[in-house]
């Protein structure tokens, strides 16, 4: 007796595909929608007039069947004039996936991850924002923001640091000892602001100066996760941390997002001051809290990495997960921006060229599958489309070679891990790259201004 086909996650999409194809012809399958539900349940939208009563029930029957686990309880079928379809059908969510390679429409309903379906914000901010972004941790993207923020400050530039990585704080010890901590930090304004708007006069609490502040640099001010609150009372750090990541409401009803948060927070501290550079530490990986600073702040992009294995598999899992933000801005018309604020980023690299090289190709075959354009020249000219050997693409990393001298790299204890005889062996590469990102999201935002 052969074993009954178990569908899973992975498989359901493709199999409701298959049997819409076979029940009702590709042509439905293209103009339908496919709904999943939180639970990852599925419901096909077909935009067309509904079958007679006999037929619908055996077609309903057979989509049952295949999907298993993964059919609707409450329905699999429905059809254009049937209660709620046409919101369904208009819904800005929206996205087109490839399924064995056929576009289809999907409206992907999350719990969590749904930040990860918000459109990204297509211009970029000013003063210019550097996201530092990982898939994992422990790839040196802290020391990098530290020396990034140190190096500007050198030249007399002004940075504010804001750190983002709400699960596994790190760049306000590294740069703020304890006298110098503020109150509180972006774990307790993104917490409080829930409860009552924090005013301009409160910032002070939630901000504090580095000792990278000397006579004749750059202010570098710096807002930690935590402050000498959380530092005091560690026992409220996970209680704080699980009410910070939630939308708060606003008081006519309706939701503000974390990523609106997180936006209307830096805002508020780049008004209190002049600054040339916002850096910013991302959270690892796909955590909710990444999405927003990735996608919805206006920022260039550092994606860091590692040549091995698990970086590529993981950028190509997030990538994959972009493609449709892409494609959707694309359908709108929309040039998807968003895209040429991305860079790629080695990091610990050895000294072998093969490795680099291997990196290199990697992460372009992620944007070409990805985020890059067809090189169609019937095209616009504003498409985003890179050879594998261009030098200026975002798939092209900057690489920072590994130095056993950083590994134990805590500049509150030792400052002179900070200094430029220090660091310039190994990080003028990597910094020069980040003056010509920075200088590139000046000009993008002036075109921007010129254009509007």
């Amino acid at each position: 007796m052969s074993r009954p086909t178990r569908i899973f996650f992975d498989e359901s999409l493709p199999a409701l595909a298959r049997a819409i194809v076979k029940e009702l012809g590709k042509h439905c399958l293209e103009g339908g929608l496919v709904v999943r539900d939180t639970s990852g349940r599925l419901l096909f939208v077909a935009n067309e007039d509904p079958l007679p009563h006999v037929e619908r029930i055996r077609v309903e029957e057979k989509l049952a069947s295949v999907l298993g686990p993964y059919a609707r309880p409450d329905g699999v079928l429905t059809f254009r004039g049937d209660l709620g379809v046409q919101r369904l059908l208009q819904d800005p969510g929206i996205l087109t996936v490839t399924v064995e390679g056929d576009p289809v429409c999907l409206l992907d309903r999350r719990i969590v991850g749904s930040a990860w379906l918000e459109a990204p914000r297509e211009h970029p901010a000013q003063p210019p924002r550097l996201v530092f972004a990982s898939m994992k941790g422990g790839v040196g993207r802290s020391t990098a923001l530290a020396l990034t923020a140190s190096d500007l400050a050198r030249r007399n530039q002004n940075v504010l640091i804001v750190d983002l990585d709400l699960e596994a704080p790190g760049i306000g010890g590294m740069l703020l000892d304890d006298e110098r901590a503020p109150r509180f930090g972006t774990i307790d304004y993104l917490l409080e602001n829930g409860l009552r708007p924090i005013s301009d006069e409160d910032l002070g609490d939630f901000l504090a100066t580095s000792a990278l502040t000397t006579a004749g640099s750059g202010r570098v001010d710096i807002v930690p996760a935590l402050g000498r609150s959380g530092l005091h009372h560690p026992e409220n750090t996970l209680g704080k941390v699980a009410r910070a990541m939630i939308e708060d409401i606003e008081p006519q009803g309706g939701p503000v997002t974390l990523a609106s948060q997180m936006e209307q927070m830096i805002a508020q501290f780049v008004r209190l001051s002049t600054y040339d550079a916002v850096l910013i530490d991302s959270r690892a990986g796909w955590s909710e809290v990444a999405a927003p600073a990735i996608l919805s702040l206006g920022a260039a992009v550092l994606f860091f990495g590692t040549a091995q294995q698990q970086t590529v598999r993981g950028y190509a899992s997030l990538f994959a997960a972009l493609k449709p933000l892409a494609l959707r801005a694309r359908l709108n018309q929309a040039p998807a921006g968003w895209r040429f604020l991305f860079k790629a980023v080695l990091a610990k690299a050895a000294g072998t060229d093969d490795r680099a090289a291997w990196y290199r190709d990697e992460m372009y075959g992620i944007f070409a599958e990805n985020l890059y354009d067809e090189d169609d020249p019937n095209q616009l000219d504003d498409r985003f489309t890179f050879g594998i050997d261009e030098s200026n693409a975002p798939h092209w990393p900057l690489v920072i070679p590994f130095d056993a001298a950083f590994a134990d790299f805590d500049p509150v204890r030792t400052p002179t891990l900070l200094s430029a005889p220090f660091y310039e062996h190994s990080y003028r590469p990597f910094l020069n790259g980040i003056d010509t990102l920075l200088a590139s999201t000046k000009d993008n935002q002036e075109r921007t201004e010129n254009e509007s």
